[in-house]
């Protein structure tokens, strides 16, 4: 059964690679990084902050390639194909996801090494595969529950700009709004991110939060799966 799931995993990786949408949204969070970081930094500015872009990252992979992308297995019967093998629907789930974290992981790193290097890329992790966790889960949600791609799209477009679109601005926003928009994963990654390049360490309530979110959204995945 283990072999079944890797040889799913690496399936789902390559179809990943080969596709050259995917591949986009894997490389357009590097290359944003990159460009507007630098112009931050000739400029002076400081409105658009390293775990912004990696939160971003996170956002981009996660959402927009696990939804659709299950839309359209769903849509091809690709899904239902998979569901006769000895596999079960929670782990051609994990598979899927797992392939698509790797995808998410990777643009993370390099969004964080072309920004500080490697050598302080260790402490930063945890939160980047909580994140990623976070986004493909929710990704996934939306891939079980919207019924057709072209409003998939939409939907995950939405959640994609509002999550990255609350995490960009909320530091701009009156203190007392913070305890509103701190329920949200964005601001929790983000806030435990600048914690750790300040030097602060975790954020022990925004952490729980964290795990919290990635409770909640695997029982969501569970229920969808079973109906």
């Amino acid at each position: 059964m283990s072999y079944q799931l890797w040889k799913l995993f690496k399936h789902e990786c390559k179809d990943i690679l080969r596709n050259p949408a995917t591949v986009i949204l894997i490389i357009l969070p590097i290359f944003m990084a990159k460009v507007i970081i630098t112009v931050v930094d000739k400029s002076g500015l400081d409105f658009m902050l390293l775990s912004t872009w990696i939160l971003f990252a996170q956002v981009m992979v996660g959402i927009m390639i696990t939804g659709p992308g299950l839309i359209e297995e769903r849509e091809s019967k690709t899904f239902d194909a998979l569901l006769i093998t000895p596999l079960s629907r929670g782990q051609i789930i994990a598979a899927k996801g797992g392939a698509v974290l790797v995808c998410s992981l990777f643009s993370q790193m390099i969004v964080f090494i072309i920004t500080k290097g490697i050598r302080d890329l260790l402490p930063m992790l945890l939160y980047m595969v909580l994140g990623g966790i976070i986004f493909v889960q929710i990704g996934t949600i939306i891939g079980l529950k919207v019924k057709s791609s072209k409003n998939g799209s939409a939907v995950s477009s939405a959640f994609m700009v509002v999550f990255f679109l609350v995490a960009s601005v909320y530091l701009a926003l009156p203190e007392w709004t913070y305890p509103i928009f701190a329920v949200l994963p964005s601001i929790e990654i983000v806030e435990n991110l600048n914690s750790i390049l300040n030097g602060e360490g975790l954020l022990l309530v925004e952490s729980l939060l964290l795990l919290l979110w990635i409770v909640v959204l695997s029982v969501w995945i569970w229920k969808t799966g079973k109906e």
